[in-house]
């Protein structure tokens, strides 16, 4: 479990609505119809026979994967091209327009994390859950305890300040140094 499978929920970006699986499918269907159609055409021009059965499945089969590589979500181009590479090296400069995966990670922890500061109520419903669990499960896998199983050891271990953060609603957020130093606490579970 890391950070990323934590922070999951919590972004309140509008989530773009899918479409039904029956509609894929009809749309798969009718690329796969259409394909067949126009290639058995030009084949009949031509003088050629081939059986429609086999092409309406060749391409049903086309339309399915291109469904399945436009679903996994390959990172789009940037909008400028990168610098020509010359001379076989780098040239040091890091297009920030990119899909860095990692950047936007980093960048959707910090967004949440500057929510909470702002916002108490934020801070209760999506940091401290987020990370209770995380104590809990380095407590668990470090010391072969939880929160709810053994809560005076998980006390001590814990601190009294990390420990009054995950069990009594903050009426306030943390400044950033005390939250970075009740995070270093975390860490060095």
């Amino acid at each position: 479990m890391g950070i990323d499978d934590l922070m999951a929920g919590s972004d309140d970006r509008p989530v773009a609505a899918r479409r039904k699986p029956r509609l894929r499918w009809f749309t798969a269907v009718l690329a796969a119809a259409g394909g067949t159609a126009i290639t058995y055409f030009f084949l009949r021009v031509e003088e050629l026979t081939a059986s429609l059965p086999v092409l309406f499945a060749a391409f049903l089969a086309l339309a399915l994967l291109f469904r399945v590589v436009v679903s996994v979500g390959v990172p789009r181009r940037p909008d400028r091209a990168a610098r020509p590479m010359t001379g076989g090296e780098e040239p040091g400069h890091y297009n920030w327009t990119g899909g860095d995966g990692l950047r936007r990670a980093v960048g959707r922890w910090e967004r949440v994390l500057s929510w909470s500061t702002e916002d108490v109520k934020r801070f209760q419903r999506l940091t401290v859950p987020a990370l209770r669990e995380l104590a809990d499960e380095r407590l668990r896998q470090r010391h072969g305890v939880t929160i709810a199983s053994d809560e005076q050891r998980a006390r001590e271990l814990l601190g009294e300040q990390l420990w009054a953060l995950l069990t009594a609603p903050p009426r306030r957020a943390p400044k950033p140094r005390q939250f970075a130093s009740l995070v270093t606490r975390l860490e060095e579970l």
